[in-house]
C-alpha cells in the first residue's frame, strides 16, 4: 500500500513511509482500487475534517478508486499495514476499552477459572473402585451423580462463553470474536460429548443388570484426556482474548488530550530523510 500523510502547511497529502498516532493519512491499495482514510488516535477533530475534505477532492479526480473511512472495524489487511508503519517512540498506542470489552474481560476470567475446575472435577473419576488393575467399578447412582455434576458445570461454562461471544460481537473486534467463537464451539462440543454418559463406555458384561458398572481403565483415561484437551483449548482462546484486550486497550478518562505536546516529543512524519513526494495518480497495475 501507498501511504500519504496530511501536511497542513501545504494543505495536501504528501507521501510518507511512517505513521504517528496524531497523523491523518490515506492508505491507497492499488490492487483493490481502494483509498482508506486513517485518523490517528491522537489526531484533532479539526484536522480530521480537513483531511476528509481533501480526500474527497482526490477521490473525485480518481473515480476508479473506492473511498473507505476507517472506524472501529479495520480490515485485517489494512491493520497489518498500519502496524508495520506506525511509530511513536515511547508512545504505546492503545484503543479505548469500551464497555463490551470490559464485560468480556469479566466473562473471560470466569471461563479461565472453569477451565481449571472442569479437569479437576473430571479427575475424580480416577477415585472409583478398582477391583482389577485394568477395570474400574462404580455404582450406577454414583455414575449418574458424577455426570450430573460435571455436565451442569459444563453448561454454565458454555453459557459464559456464549455471553462473552455476544460481548465481543458487540465490541466489533474481529480477533476477539474469533477467540470467543473458538471457546464457544469447544465448550458446546464438550457438553454434547459428556451428555452421552453411558454411551461413552463399553461396559463389561452384566454391568447394566447389576447396577455396578465395570469400565476398562483405558476408556476412563481416554475420557479424561478429551476433557483435559478441550479445557486447554478453551483456556488458551480465552486467555488470548483477555490478554489482547489488556495489551491493546485502556480505560480512557474523559479529559482533553493535548496533541501539540505529543507533536513536540516526536519527529513530525512529514520531515523525512528524503524530500516528500507529492500525491500523484496511481497507474493501474497490469
Amino acid at each position: 500500500m501507498f501511504l500519504y500523510i496530511l501536511d497542513l502547511s501545504k494543505n495536501d497529502f504528501v507521501e510518507s513511509e511512517s505513521l504517528y498516532p496524531h497523523d491523518i493519512a490515506l492508505l491507497i491499495d492499488n490492487e483493490e482500487k481502494k483509498v482508506y482514510f486513517y485518523s490517528g488516535v491522537k489526531s484533532k477533530e479539526r484536522e480530521q475534517k480537513i483531511g476528509i475534505e481533501l480526500a474527497s477532492k482526490i477521490i473525485n479526480k480518481f473515480k476508479m478508486f473506492e473511498f473507505v473511512l476507517l472506524d472501529n472495524v479495520i480490515p485485517l489487511k489494512v491493520q497489518a499495514e498500519i502496524d508495520e508503519m506506525i511509530i511513536g517512540d515511547d508512545i504505546i498506542i492503545k484503543i479505548e476499552r469500551t464497555l463490551p470489552m470490559q464485560i468480556s474481560i469479566y466473562f473471560g476470567i470466569g471461563i479461565l477459572i472453569l477451565s481449571f475446575l472442569i479437569p479437576i472435577l473430571g479427575f475424580s473419576i480416577f477415585g472409583w473402585d478398582k477391583p482389577e488393575i485394568i477395570l474400574y467399578s462404580v455404582p450406577a447412582s454414583q455414575f449418574a451423580s458424577y455426570f450430573d455434576r460435571i455436565i451442569l458445570i459444563s453448561w454454565i461454562w458454555f453459557g459464559i462463553t456464549c455471553a462473552q461471544l455476544v460481548c465481543t460481537i458487540w465490541s466489533q473486534k474481529i480477533y476477539l470474536v474469533v477467540c470467543s467463537l473458538t471457546s464457544t464451539i469447544i465448550a458446546l462440543g464438550l457438553v454434547f460429548y459428556m451428555n452421552q454418559r453411558v454411551l461413552l463406555f463399553e461396559f463389561q458384561s452384566g454391568s447394566l443388570e447389576s447396577n455396578i458398572y465395570l469400565i476398562q481403565r483405558f476408556e476412563i483415561i481416554l475420557f479424561w484426556i478429551w476433557i483435559f484437551l478441550g479445557s486447554i483449548g478453551i483456556f488458551l482462546s480465552s486467555f488470548i482474548s483477555v490478554y489482547t484486550i489488556f495489551k491493546h486497550s485502556e480505560i480512557v478518562e474523559k479529559e482533553a488530550i493535548d496533541a501539540e505536546k505529543i507533536r513536540l516529543k516526536s519527529r513530525p512524519t512529514i520531515l523525512r530523510d528524503k524530500p516528500p513526494v507529492e500525491l500523484k495518480e496511481i497507474e493501474p497495475s497490469e
